[in-house]
This record gives C-alpha cells, sequence and structure tokens, in this order.
C-alpha cells in the first residue's frame, strides 16, 4: 500500500476490504503488468485522476501478473484493462490505452453526474440549433417540446423553445409556453422583460422598415426612440441598441434620459453574460461618465 490514500496495491490480502470500501467511494481497479508498455504510458495519467479527485475515487492497481485469481474474478483478458466498482458494483469498464481525456469522460457519469447530464443537455441543445439553422425547425420544436412534456424542469430547453417560436413570430403560442413556469428563473428571465417591452411598443402603427428608413435619412430623436425599442423587441437586438446608443450620445436629456432607461431595459431581455450585451453597456458608460 501507498503514502497516497487514494492509491492502493491490491493483492488477496486487501481485495476484500477494498470492494468493501467501494460501497461508499468509487474505486477504479487497473490492472497492468511490468511488461506491458501502455499500462506504464497510462500509469501516470491515472495516478494524476486519483490526486485530483481525492476522496472522490481510489485508484486500485492490480498487477495482473502476481494477481492472476483477482484478474480471473475481474474477467480481465488483455492489458491495461480499467474496472469501475461503486457501490459494490462493477458499473463500467475499458480495455486498452486511453487518453486523459477519453478517461475524464469515462469516469464522469460517476464522479461528475451533474457535469455530465449539463454536456449531454448542452449537446442536446447545440444538435437543436443546428436543426433550426437548416431549415428543420418543425422537427426541432417536436423534439424539444416531447423533452419538456417529459422534463418541465429543463428552463434551457424551454427558453429555446420560446426564442424560436418568438423568431416564427408565433407570439401567443411563445407566452403560452413562458406561461407554464411560474417561478422566477434565470433562464426565462429575459424572455419577461421582452414580452414586457413587446407590450410597451404595442399599438405603434408603424412599420420597422418606415423606422428605419427615418433614423436613416434625418433621424429625430423620438424616431430613434421608438425604433430601438421596436427593433428590440421583434429581436433584431443589435440594430435597436445601436439606435438607442445614437439616442443616447446625440440627445443625452431626450424625455430626461430616455435613452438611458430604454437600453437598460433592452439589456434584460438578453442572457446573462451576452457579450452583445457587455459590448453596449461599455459604451453606454462612456457616453455617460
Amino acid at each position: 500500500m501507498q503514502d497516497n490514500p487514494s492509491i492502493i496495491d491490491v493483492n488477496e490480502q486487501n481485495i476484500q476490504q477494498v470492494l468493501e470500501a467501494s460501497r461508499q467511494i468509487p474505486v477504479l481497479f487497473d490492472f497492468w503488468a511490468s511488461w506491458c508498455q501502455p499500462c506504464q504510458q497510462m500509469a501516470p495519467l491515472l495516478e494524476k485522476l486519483a490526486n485530483e479527485y481525492q476522496g472522490k475515487l481510489v485508484l486500485a492497481r492490480v498487477n495482473a501478473d502476481e494477481q492472476q485469481a483477482i484478474a480471473s474474478q475481474f474477467g480481465v483478458r488483455s492489458l491495461p484493462s480499467l474496472k469501475l466498482v461503486y457501490q459494490g458494483q462493477l458499473v463500467n469498464e475499458l480495455d486498452g490505452a486511453q487518453t486523459e481525456g477519453a478517461l475524464r469522460q469515462w469516469l464522469a457519469p460517476v464522479l461528475d453526474p451533474d457535469a455530465a447530464e449539463k454536456e449531454q443537455e448542452e449537446g442536446f441543445l447545440e444538435q437543436i440549433r443546428m436543426a433550426i439553422s437548416a431549415g428543420h425547425g418543425d422537427q426541432a420544436e417536436q423534439a424539444l417540446r416531447q423533452t419538456l412534456e417529459q422534463q418541465p424542469d429543463k428552463h434551457a430547453f424551454r427558453a429555446l423553445l420560446v426564442e424560436f417560436l418568438l423568431g416564427e413570430g408565433r407570439l401567443d403560442e411563445a407566452q403560452s409556453v413562458l406561461a407554464e413556469i411560474a417561478e422566477d428563473v434565470e433562464e426565462l428571465r429575459p424572455f419577461r422583460a421582452r414580452f414586457a417591452l413587446l407590450e410597451k411598443v404595442q399599438g405603434n402603427g408603424e412599420s420597422l422598415t418606415e423606422l428605419a428608413q427615418r433614423i436613416q435619412n434625418q433621424p429625430q430623436p423620438e424616431d430613434l426612440h421608438a425604433y430601438g425599442l421596436r427593433a428590440a423587441a421583434a429581436g433584431q437586438f443589435e440594430a435597436g441598441l445601436e439606435a438607442l446608443l445614437t439616442l443616447l450620445r446625440d440627445h443625452p436629456d431626450y424625455q430626461d434620459g430616455a435613452a438611458r432607461a430604454a437600453l437598460l431595459q433592452v439589456f434584460d431581455c438578453l442572457p446573462k453574460g451576452d457579450p452583445l450585451a457587455s459590448q453596449y453597456r461599455r459604451r453606454m458608460f462612456t457616453y455617460l461618465y
């Protein structure tokens, strides 16, 4: 047994103790041999992971030549061979030399299930976005709705569905999907702010195209203000922010600081950490101070 409690050399005398420990903490059995070059190459990676996950993982090293009975008990047929045991059960196994990235990915579902689930969700969302971009919006919408039926608390999925419906101009459906969640959650907050903005600009009969032409030819403060809010409500955030920033720069006193108030309202419609919001916040503060 080594000095590091997270790395153990296994033999007939301590195998039952190690298996008993696996009921509390995952144990990674590493079957190796001195003649096995891939085993020697992978050993430092396994030790690195054992040190990094100290308290969450035990590395149990088994010399397959010296401990043939244990190797046979685990069904080892080639080297290197990894067996992950948790709660007294074999939960996963892997044969052959592995990279550090592959080992981390293999261990993640047991050592960090939350991170593994998040990575899986992000992959699903990326597939949905790609489907929408490729013109397969109907299939993407169906996949999102089916997932939300089974897991209504997946707020990132709901946010993407609301974003898609808004982009399609299906405002009532988007609002209905949003209203299914009453509590205030971060992923949905920008869309609640966006609907508040939509309510604020409703009733203006002019089209965005007409407003855009006016601010291009001879921008008046009321047109910049109206266009900025209307464009942002329609999802054209950069165009809206640019108009409002122009209003702040050229007419800072318009309606007692209406430009600043409008900019802040549009920022609320963007997700937390959105680079567009960060960029325009910096420019806003430059004009203010």
